[in-house]
């Protein structure tokens, strides 16, 4: 069984902001999926960025060599970032792996992959002794991504299989000797990952409102949850919400999602949601 980075993707008519990092096969299905997105590519090698069949892609090409070079892009651009070898061959997995992290918006998501040192024909030819990657290119077990990405400050990381034997038996055979399978993972050559900057509820609360308004909110809602000032921070708070059109559904998931003692803001502005 195989699985592509591209069927993670979601076609799209709106008008993202994506960066592709060392793809340039992907960038004609990336155009077909995205037909008005703003599409960043980074190459080391100018004949590709010069290339006459993709020309028609309206790519906006950046030569540079990733794996050394500073991304030349400001932070916050990207809705999308896809990196299928940022893990596999960069030389400093970690510091790569925060570059793109500041790229993207709040709600952007990285597309990634990783050849799994936990595959069973990799156990075996390391119990050989034979250990087959020279060079550059890394192999991982899925914790150490996690911890990877969580110390890269992604907030959601989920994992799909890439390349899976069809035959699930080696894999097996591989448990019952005492290793961990959870989810097949003995018999998953690739896994996919698709990690997200913010939480699926932190990044629904971004996408309605202006980072400045988000902040104004989040100083208000604080100063209420720890008792400065509270009559005229709820005041200032009425007066926000009045003005920005912040509706009660939106207002209950934002303190939940920023507040530590959430119930108790809640109390203190019962009149507040009665009145919504």
């Amino acid at each position: 069984m195989k699985t592509d980075l591209a069927e993670l993707l979601t076609e799209s008519p709106e008008r993202l902001t994506i960066l592709v990092v060392d793809g340039s096969e992907r960038l004609a299905h990336l155009r077909a999926l995205y037909p008005n997105a703003e599409i960043h590519a980074v190459t080391p090698y100018e004949e590709v960025a010069e290339h006459e069949t993709l020309a028609p892609l309206r790519i906006l090409w950046h030569v540079a060599d990733w794996q050394k070079e500073i991304l030349p892009f400001p932070e916050e651009m990207f809705d999308r970032i896809i990196a299928e070898f940022a893990l596999e061959f960069a030389h400093e997995p970690y510091d790569f792996l925060m570059a793109l992290n500041r790229r993207l918006k709040e709600t952007g998501t990285l597309y990634t992959s990783y050849p799994n040192v936990r595959y069973h024909g990799m156990l075996d030819l390391l119990r050989a002794g034979d250990f087959p990657v020279r060079g550059e290119r890394r192999l991982y077990a899925k914790p150490e991504i996690v911890r990877l990405l969580n110390d890269a400050l992604y907030k959601e990381i989920h994992f799909t299989p890439g390349e899976r034997d069809d035959d699930l038996a080696a894999g097996e055979e591989w448990a019952r000797k005492g290793f961990a399978n959870v989810n097949d993972d003995l018999s998953t050559r690739t896994w996919l990952v698709r990690a997200q900057r913010s939480t699926a509820a932190g990044a629904n609360l971004k996408l309605l409102f202006t980072p400045e308004m988000r902040r104004e909110l989040a100083r208000l809602l604080h100063r209420i949850e720890y008792g400065v000032a509270p009559e005229e921070s709820k005041a200032a708070l009425r007066a926000l919400c009045v003005r920005e059109g912040i509706f009660s559904e939106y207002l209950t998931d934002f303190i939940n999602e920023v507040c530590v003692h959430d119930a108790r803001v809640h109390a203190e502005l019962r009149e507040l949601f009665e009145n919504m």
